[in-house]
């Protein structure tokens, strides 16, 4: 017996109690690998590259300065300086803090980039490929795939001109949103002047107008022509309704009605 496997004594079993393995056993083959498609590598590369949202490291970077400036400005509270002196050394210390520009990302003790939001992650990531694209000499244009390719240079060029292209449109559009909002400014200044100028403003006046007495009148009118339209209405009703009973009752009902209205005549 061997690591469990086998017979506990070969007495009596015509076998000298030797273990080997089965050399009739066939081991299951592999199941089929699905391998990923180039649209699949293509998707996971973009979103391990995705740019971050310049946007929102712009607030936080923001949101940082404004804390540094609030505990300044608590330190010059603290030393008794009066409400204008610390205004205007918080201002210049905010202006000081915004002329610097990005701030550094923050650092563990080995030197490595300790942040763990997604925008800063993928900020941080996109530093250190530029640091490896440069080490490595290759163009901030570089198009994958053209490494052994004859128009390499070429295919770079486009890339750089295309990428300069959206860069001027850009700038433009943002230009042209500037000026549309500094003419509708200066409309809206002339338009306020004009109405300083003038000064002018006049009351309103309410007359009674003639249709609506008129109105009055006629809803009046037609409001006594429905009341006894309805009362007429009734009458008819209440006539109609007799007539059907006594076109329904039976002839020896008639006689009986006959009967008690003679004798209340004979009783008068």
């Amino acid at each position: 017996m061997y690591n469990g496997i086998g017979l506990t004594t070969p007495r009596g079993s015509g076998t000298n109690g030797h273990v080997q393995r089965n050399w009739a056993f066939v081991r299951p083959g592999k199941k089929d690998k699905e391998y990923r498609a180039e649209d699949d590598t293509k998707k996971l590369d973009a979103q391990l590259n995705r740019p971050p949202n310049k946007e929102i490291l712009d607030h936080d970077r923001k949101r940082k300065i404004e804390v540094k400036c609030i505990e300044f400005e608590e330190i010059l509270e603290k030393q008794g300086r009066t409400p204008e002196e610390i205004k205007s050394q918080v201002d210049s210390y905010r202006q000081k803090l915004m002329g610097q520009g990005k701030t550094d990302l923050a650092k563990d003790e080995f030197g490595r980039v300790a942040v763990r939001e997604t925008h800063q992650i993928a900020e941080a990531q996109q530093q250190k490929n530029a640091k490896l694209r440069e080490a490595f000499n290759i163009s901030e244009y570089f198009v994958e795939g053209s490494s052994f390719d004859c128009d390499r240079k070429a295919k770079e060029d486009l890339a750089k001109t295309v990428a300069l292209q959206k860069e001027l449109d850009a700038q433009r559009e943002s230009l042209a949103a500037a000026a549309a909002a500094a003419s509708t400014a200066a409309a809206a200044a002339a338009a306020a002047g004009k109405d300083k100028e003038t000064g002018k403003r006049y009351a309103l006046l309410r007359t009674p107008s003639r249709e609506r007495d008129d109105g009055a009148g006629k809803s009046d009118a037609a409001a006594a022509s429905g009341d006894e339209r309805d009362h007429v209405s009734r009458s008819d009703k209440k006539k109609k309704k007799k007539r059907a009973r006594e076109s329904s009752a039976s002839p020896e009902r008639r006689k009986d009605k006959k009967k008690k209205s003679k004798k209340h005549k004979k009783e008068r």
